[in-house]
């Protein structure tokens, strides 16, 4: 009878430690899955790209350079940023900055202007970009220029992907062009 009675407490005693083992493997499972989901949530979360506004930044060069740099147009690296001659466009300051885009490099000059002074250069210059989207200075080919929608600053982008001879609109690189030339126009409009 001792024996009969030992075997059902034990059989008793590893159907409870059997099921409590169940119960906690189970409990583990669900706290992985909240775990994966919640995980997966935060990633998704993370991943949502926050909108850049040019009106958070500073309506000066500076401003406008970190504002290229936070929307990856420009590297702002100092082996990648050449300070120009900004006088000789009439320009308050001006950087030239050297990038790829879809493996093509490209350069990007960004000048500011004085508004309230604007010397005659500027008015020249910026005269021959408002009226055929070009200009020129020491007498070599006319380049095409943009001038943002405030007036306070004038673009210069360069890409030799870009040209009659490739009039793909649809290519990457035309693409990246317009889309560099839309936020460059409405900073801090």
């Amino acid at each position: 009878m001792k024996k009969i009675l030992a075997a059902i407490l034990c059989a008793g005693l590893i159907a409870v430690t059997t099921a409590g083992c169940g119960y906690t493997d189970a409990l583990a499972e669900a706290k992985r899955a909240q775990n994966t989901t919640s995980a997966a949530q935060e990633s998704q979360q993370e991943t949502k790209p926050k909108e850049i506004k040019s009106t958070d930044y500073k309506n000066n060069l500076d401003g406008l350079v970190d504002y290229f740099a936070k929307k990856e147009y420009i590297n702002k690296e100092e082996k990648n940023v050449i300070e120009m001659d900004a006088a000789s466009i009439g320009a308050k300051q001006g950087k030239k900055f050297s990038t790829t885009y879809d493996g093509k490099n490209i350069s990007i000059e960004l000048y500011e202007y004085d508004t309230e002074k604007l010397n005659d250069t500027a008015k020249k210059i910026l005269n021959e970009i408002e009226s055929n989207g070009t200009f020129s200075v020491y007498n070599l080919p006319a380049v095409p220029g943009y001038i943002s929608d405030n007036g306070k600053f004038m673009m210069v982008y360069t890409d030799a992907s870009i040209s009659k001879d490739n009039p793909d609109k649809t290519a990457a690189n035309y693409e990246h062009r317009d889309a560099v030339i839309k936020d460059f126009k409405a900073f801090n409009k």
